[in-house]
């Protein structure tokens, strides 16, 4: 009998097949329903069918329930898995195995290739079937490349699904453990990053954590990168990682399996040296969540996230001490955790001197390509989601202009300043991006407080490049693409009419391009209570999104044009919708802040207005209101302000604006 490792025995396989054919049996039943059968009720379904007709699918194959079949995928190669490696856990059946007069290798061999003959043929008959019923649902359409790229998705995510399970098989005992420790070791490591990372922000400042995070969210961990693939393929380079990753996982697979204790089927964590890895990294990762939580559910102060640390780590250590002993009796190896502790202090030396390191570096102009500032941390990342990118302008967000960059740098040393020991819940984001001319990125955010921010960013709102860079108008690569748009009176709280006149769109869209370069940008504005409404576009096949555009008071061509060109729009923002107004003197901005909270308590009631905190003149006369609201005589900035009370016209709560008026 061969015994070399790829040397095949029939028996032996059959064995290891027949432990999981009820495995694959569910998967082929899962698959089928899933695709084949789905395609063919929506053909049945006439509102699912209209749907799919409108929409434009990259593959529809994995439009139609992917976030199903990735479920399917993510489940039954776990539960294979952890079947054909759970006679390591059970000393008679240890015995046996070992017994045979096969090499380990053999033997692991035999596993892999049951396991993978067992969850591939599921979906290759399902790709059959897809191929041989593909002439009968048209309009429904996929092509061959289409059932090739399902089909090599689906085999690699299974399939990788499964030699992992296999691999921490090897390193763990109990089955629940296992599998638990399957889903965990695929994001533990990204995770501790992100933990790592959200507590650091408590130490350095500027630390770009939301960037930093949702890059590592998306492309850093591979249960979510793969249940994302419907809306982003994988790229050349994440195939190749993958693939060399999987082919280390098995080639490690083999000799860990071949120095693995038989003795060792009672014990949670088969090697010391991972036994102690094990409790080390998630008591670190508890101590970081202990912190967390005292921070952010409990808004404590440092002392209190310091003592969060301690709790968590005593707490997880001696959980995970539980586990590894599987006893709750416990014998608490206290040396243990002093070492631990000593080794996060260790870490701390290093980990200060790269914190303040990373506050400071602030690069040179000469080495800066584009920089971008706004309150996200990418541009217009909450307006062109995954799959509309395309309709987005190259570089939009961004300032490549030699005086944009020095003043955005002058306001990065101000914020680094302004910035320090500000709570989460006290400041306003700032996002600071530069794009420097050998292709890498330097960014940092900082939470400041709104005043302080309105101070700061005071001559870089009357940039007319930060106009464009923070108006997503001027971030539409296609403007000719806008199919209609629809309009919001906030002062009446009415919805307008929709319009799909190209001619009608195209001078609303110009007016506000007008009103927004004549002006001063509206991000980084304290000026929030002079909106008068907002214009939504619709872009692209079938209204693939939208964007929203703020209208203010003070937005003269743009208010013209919504009373010309929208049905309706002559009532918008009109006096004959006020039923209160006041001209309020307020010099100083502490002044302004005063009269802001005194109209925005907090709570719905409508404030007394008898009760103003500073000197007012109330003005009754129609004819005169409309004088006020002609949007040529208000401003942004003026310590004669405005102060409309819209009437309520039943929506919930009192719409109040307050904006400047011209001196």
């Amino acid at each position: 009998m061969k015994s070399g490792i790829l040397s095949f025995n029939k028996g032996l396989f059959m064995q290891h097949s027949r432990s999981i054919l009820w495995i694959s049996i569910f998967f082929l039943l899962s698959q089928i329903i899933l695709l084949p059968l789905g395609l063919m009720m929506v053909l049945y379904n006439e509102r699912e069918y209209e749907y799919f007709l409108q929409t434009d699918y990259r593959n529809v194959l994995f439009a139609f329930t992917y976030v199903f079949q990735y479920l399917t995928y993510l489940a039954f190669p776990v539960i294979t898995g952890i079947v054909l490696t759970s006679y390591m856990t059970k000393k008679g059946s240890s015995d046996f195995m070992h017994s045979l007069p096969f090499k380990r290798g053999t033997q692991l061999f035999h596993i892999y290739a049951a396991g993978i003959v067992s969850l591939a043929l599921p979906i290759l008959i399902n790709a059959v079937l897809l191929l041989m019923m593909r002439p009968f649902i048209k309009p429904l359409t996929y092509s061959m490349e289409h059932l090739l790229e399902w089909l090599g998705v689906s085999l690699f995510i299974t399939l990788f699904m499964f030699i992992v399970t296999v691999m921490i098989g090897l390193f763990i005992g109990p089955a629940l453990l296992q599998g638990i420790m399957v889903y965990g070791i695929l994001v533990l490591p990204a995770g501790l990053i992100i933990a790592t990372l959200y507590n650091a922000r408590y130490f350095v400042n500027g630390l770009a954590v939301d960037s930093y995070t949702s890059k590592i969210m998306n492309d850093g961990i591979f249960l979510f990168r793969a249940g994302a693939f419907a809306d982003r393929p994988f790229s050349g380079m994440e195939w190749a990682v993958y693939l060399v990753l999987a082919a280390v996982i098995v080639a490690v697979s083999f000799y860990v399996y071949k120095v693995r204790p038989a003795e060792a089927v009672d014990e949670a964590i088969v090697f010391p040296f991972f036994r102690w890895a094990f409790i080390f990294v998630l008591t670190y990762a508890a101590m970081l969540i202990g912190g967390l939580y005292f921070d952010q559910f409990l808004s404590g102060s440092l002392v209190w996230t310091i003592i969060g640390y301690v709790i968590g780590a005593l707490a997880g250590y001696t959980l995970l001490q539980m586990i590894v002993q599987k006893s709750l009796r416990l014998v608490w190896p206290w040396k243990g955790f002093l070492f631990y502790v000593l080794a996060v202090l260790m870490l701390l030396i290093p980990g200060t001197f790269a914190g303040k390191a990373y506050e400071k570096a602030v690069p040179e102009a000469d080495e800066i390509e584009k920089v971008y500032i706004g309150d996200s941390g990418e541009p217009f990342e909450h307006v062109f989601y995954t799959g509309v990118e395309k309709l987005k302008k190259v570089d939009a967000g961004f300032m490549k202009g030699a005086d944009s960059i020095n003043e955005v740098r002058d306001i990065h040393a101000q914020l680094i300043d302004a910035g320090i020991g500000v709570s989460d819940y006290d400041g306003y984001l700032v996002s600071v991006t530069y794009g420097l001319k050998d292709g890498n990125r330097v960014q940092r955010q900082y939470k400041v407080p709104m005043d302080e921010l309105g101070r700061i960013t005071e001559n870089l709102r009357k940039n007319v490049e930060f106009i464009k860079a923070s108006n997503p108008l001027f971030a539409i690569a296609a403007p000719e693409k806008m199919t209609y748009l629809s309009g919001y009176d906030h002062t009446t709280g009415r919805q307008l009419a929709n319009v799909a006149g190209k001619e009608d769109i195209e001078a609303i869209r110009s007016a506000m391009e007008k009103d927004a370069l004549s002006g001063v940008a509206d991000q980084f504005s304290m000026n929030g209570g002079s909106s008068a409404g907002s214009i939504e576009y619709w872009i692209g096949k079938k209204h693939q999104m939208q964007i929203m555009v703020n209208v203010d008071l003070d937005d003269e061509h743009t208010i013209e044009a919504i009373r010309k060109h929208i049905p309706g729009g002559e009532s918008f923002a009109s006096a004959d919708n006020v039923e209160k107004a006041f001209i309020v003197t307020a010099e100083t901005e502490e002044q302004k802040k005063e009269l802001f909270d005194f109209i925005w308590s907090g709570n719905e009631k409508e404030p007394k207005w008898n009760e103003m905190p500073l000197p007012y003149e109330q003005v009754k006369d129609t004819v005169t209101i409309k004088q006020l609201l002609d949007p040529a005589g208000l401003t942004e900035d003026s310590s004669r302000l405005l102060v409309l009370k819209w009437q309520e016209n039943g929506h919930i709560g009192y719409t109040v604006s307050v904006v400047g008026l011209k001196e």
